[in-house]
């Protein structure tokens, strides 16, 4: 028979831990001496043991061990190899979750680093009126994000390929509202002649642009427009003027998600 101390040795815990398990029915003794009230265990017992603190080790209540003894799958390989691998798979979750984080903070760390130091050369260019055909975004009265309404858009953008006016590429049309708010225009250049039900048209008046390009992820967008109105404008002695922004999307865009993804943003300037 094998004592507390000798399966708290065994399997690297302390006593205190196996003491545990018997008060709470988890792991009882096979026999307790009579004089000193010793626990006393079988070696056929041990691998019981060995699975509940592997499963304590993952995470698993004594509570949900406790039920798995008593229903008898602790001592079924099939029903507790079940039970593991949906534990594998929530841990996995955890780790997916944690790794998105962990990137979002690594992005943040090269933002930070290299904010001050990248100099991007923007073209500028003087651009005359054009009609834009497509939906709208408005985040009072529309659903999802911009992201979303994209998708929507490219399962109708088939309606407006026979007028539109420039092949391969796409724009993304940012109107300033009132109160500091805007709207949003996915679509194709057009003459602007054939809206169809549900869409909308904007026209874009002349305007110089400074024009920059932006690597990768639409989602980093933002980050690109922070560095160009607190960075590259003021170092090009460029002034921001209010008016519509817009993007280019072309052949060098590679979807929403892809690193390789290129796209141009239009910023208004002073013609000054």
């Amino acid at each position: 028979m094998l004592t507390v101390g000798q399966l708290a040795r065994i399997f690297n815990v302390t006593a205190k831990t196996i003491r545990h398990y018997d008060a709470v029915g988890l792991f009882m003794p096979q026999k307790v001496g009579g004089d000193n009230l010793y626990r006393y265990y079988s070696a056929e017992q041990l691998p019981e043991l060995r699975r509940i603190l592997f499963l304590r080790s993952m995470g698993l209540s004594i509570e949900v061990i406790r039920e798995l003894k008593q229903n008898g799958t602790l001592h079924q390989a099939e029903k507790l190899k079940v039970i593991l691998s949906e534990h594998a798979a929530s841990i996995q979750e955890e780790i997916d979750i944690k790794l998105k984080h962990l990137a979002s903070v690594k992005h943040m760390v090269d933002h930070i680093s290299n904010s001050g130091g990248i100099n991007i050369e923007p073209r500028i260019v003087r651009k005359e009126g054009f009609t834009v055909v497509g939906m709208e975004w408005n985040r009072k009265i529309s659903a999802g994000e911009i992201q979303q309404m994209w998708e929507h858009f490219l399962t109708r953008e088939h309606e407006l390929l026979p007028y539109n006016l420039e092949p391969e590429h796409s724009y993304g049309i940012c109107i300033p509202g009132p109160d500091g708010d805007f709207s949003y225009i996915a679509g194709l250049r057009t003459d602007g002649k054939r809206v169809p039900q549900g869409m909308q048209f904007i026209t874009v008046p002349p305007q110089q642009y400074a024009v920059f390009t932006h690597f990768g992820s639409v989602s980093r967008i933002g980050e690109t427009m922070e560095l160009i109105y607190r960075k590259w404008l003021p170092l090009h002695g460029l002034e921001p003027t209010s008016g519509i922004d817009f993007e280019l999307y072309d052949e060098r865009f590679a979807g929403a998600d892809n690193e390789k993804s290129q796209l141009d943003l239009y910023i208004p300037i002073s013609n000054g």
